[in-house]
């Protein structure tokens, strides 16, 4: 309780009649304490209130950080320009030969295969993305008693290059396929006198 309540309290009692005795005080000393416990009461609650407007506030200012944050993000997948090399290679591929199958198209999620009919020895795929300034290294797999495999990519729209190698001493055909479709999207062909060769393709996941 304030000062002026517990002064106006202070007041009612000094003012009672001295004929009413004890009774008078204890009923206003029990209005007193009524007082003040509905003025703790009302303390508390603002206090909660308080607390749960500044957990408001903090949550709505993570909010704003992260709304700043992802904004700042699409505007960078906006403004970031296509990669020179892959814009390049679709508008201009080069001829593919026997050696060297050439995808003409993106092709998502590609899978390399060949004839298992034909083929006894694995067949060994290295994978680089080509970039400007540089040629990347992204992985390898290998074509064993599986008819096909999952070409590894490490960025979406991006050229790659896929070497593959075999000690195989019969012809057959491989094929690079787009994952999506199922469509052929390249082919190369190996002979008893050539036993490497490349797909040149942009790909990209799906997943």
């Amino acid at each position: 309780m304030s000062a002026i309540g517990f002064m106006f309290v202070a007041s009612l009692v000094a003012q009672a009649p001295v004929a009413q005795g004890g009774e008078d005080v204890m009923r206003l000393t029990g209005e007193l304490v009524r007082l003040a416990a509905e003025v703790r009461g009302l303390r508390e609650q603002l206090a909660v209130q308080e607390l749960a407007m500044r957990k408001r506030d903090e949550s709505l200012a993570q909010l704003g950080q992260e709304v700043h944050a992802l904004t700042a993000d699409v505007a960078g997948l906006k403004d970031r320009p296509a990669s020179p090399v892959s814009a390049a290679f679709i508008a201009g591929p080069p001829q593919p030969s026997d050696a060297m199958g050439v995808a003409k198209a993106m092709v998502f999620a590609p899978r390399f295969e060949a004839d298992l009919a034909r083929r006894r020895e694995l067949v060994s795929v290295r994978v680089r993305r080509i970039e400007a300034g540089e040629i990347k290294r992204v992985g390898e797999v290998e074509l064993g008693s599986e008819p096909s495999v999952e070409l590894p990519l490490d960025q979406n729209g991006a050229l790659y290059v896929a070497d593959w190698s075999t000690t195989e001493g019969a012809s057959f055909n491989l094929v690079l396929r787009d994952g999506a479709s199922g469509q052929v999207a390249a082919t190369a062909q190996v002979k008893p006198q050539q036993s490497q060769g490349r797909f040149l393709f942009v790909g990209s996941r799906i997943e």
